[in-house]
């Protein structure tokens, strides 16, 4: 009934396994991760984007903690769930993180991320599970995953490294250190540390890297064993009306970001790429999708590629400024904006203060 795939390994002393196969089956990636008895289900799931106009990757992760799995139910006088916790959030943020560049350009396709954590010891964090989860969920996937990627957390106690240590041994811990990448680099790190040298941060790093060395192998196995076909719907730029477009732009683009005021240059660049949008993209009457008539009435792209190309291009005239000394509003790095300080300003506070540099004001009052 169940065709399951399942790779373990000895990590930090204790095992961890990825298995799947048996949970979630519609799912076009689905695993379950364990170490320790903390459990996480990770569900990948992949689907056309519901508009045409599309101009980013629609990925959106989600992270759930629930009592249950810790054998408790929420207290007060609601007995359900509520919303996500902040350190939900913030896990979901870095599932997220170390996975957006990993996909290819072009690929606009739908993706949502969902990690449930069926099983709580109270000793591992399953943050670190739902990360691996979601690396292997997309490797076994049909979604163009340029994976995999590992996970790790690095606690010091004692003077000695600890791979993925318990709450308890963070508690004792002068280094709490997580690291995502692929074998050969890390792509995410997070430190936290207590005053430690830098020879001392880069042996952890050193440490973290072999452990996520070996959880890419681990994912590396169940896709082999699994061994599904990638899917790659990626929706290319014409190279030819890129360059035509970048070379009708790209100067004026130069000029534009330089303007001093923000909202003057924000419309001088507004009526830019309107005016780029008419050329190659506005016919009155012809609808984008229909592809004959749109080359029949001389529809070059659409809006949604148009975007890209114009993002693409303002993103190398920004690099090129910056290469030059300059900011996008056209001061150097050293040249700071005027600033104005004024207190006083409202009659009925004890205290108030009005600060403005350039076009940034703050108003505080106590």
């Amino acid at each position: 009934m169940f065709e399951v795939c399942r790779v373990e390994r000895e990590i930090g002393g204790k095992i961890l396994s990825i298995e799947t196969g048996k949970v979630a089956k519609q799912a076009d990636g689905a695993v379950v991760v364990q170490y320790g008895d903390t459990v996480v289900l990770v569900a990948a799931v992949t689907a056309p984007p519901r508009s045409e106009d599309i101009d980013f990757f629609p990925l959106s992760v989600e992270y759930r903690e629930k009592h249950s799995a810790a054998g408790k139910f929420p207290g007060g006088f609601i007995k359900r769930e509520g919303r996500p916790s902040t350190k939900e959030t913030l896990t979901a943020r870095t599932i997220d993180r170390p996975i957006r560049p990993l996909f290819p350009e072009g690929y606009l396709q739908e993706v949502q991320i969902v990690a449930n954590v069926l099983s709580a010891d109270q000793e591992n964090d399953p943050d670190i599970l739902a990360m691996i989860g979601a690396s292997a969920a997309l490797s076994i996937s049909k979604i163009p995953f340029l994976g995999p990627i590992g996970t790790c957390r690095l606690g010091r106690v004692d003077g000695e490294f600890v791979v993925n240590p318990t709450h308890k041994q963070i508690a004792a811990s002068d280094l709490n250190l997580l690291l995502d990448g692929r074998k050969e680099a890390m792509n995410m790190i997070e430190v936290r540390a207590r005053e430690l040298t830098e020879e001392v941060i880069a042996d952890a790093i050193a440490t973290a890297q072999k452990t996520v060395g070996q959880v890419c192998e681990m994912i590396e196995e169940l896709t082999e064993k699994v061994g599904v076909e990638k899917e790659i719907p990626l929706i290319e730029i014409d190279e030819e009306l890129y360059s035509q477009i970048r070379s009708q732009v790209a100067d004026k683009l130069y000029e534009l970001k330089q303007i001093p005021g923000k909202q003057e240059r924000k419309t001088a660049l507004s009526e830019l790429f309107e005016q780029v949008s008419a050329e190659y993209c506005a016919v009155e009457g012809i609808v984008e999708s229909d592809t004959k008539l749109s080359q029949k009435a001389g529809l070059k792209c659409s809006k949604a590629v148009l975007k890209r190309i114009l993002g693409k291009i303002e993103g190398q005239v920004v690099r090129k400024l910056l290469l030059e000394g300059k900011r996008p509003d056209g001061r150097g790095y050293n040249d700071i904006r005027p600033i104005e300080c004024e207190v006083g300003i409202l009659p009925r506070a004890h205290g108030s203060a009005l600060f403005t540099r350039g076009e940034t004001q703050t108003i505080v009052s106590i």
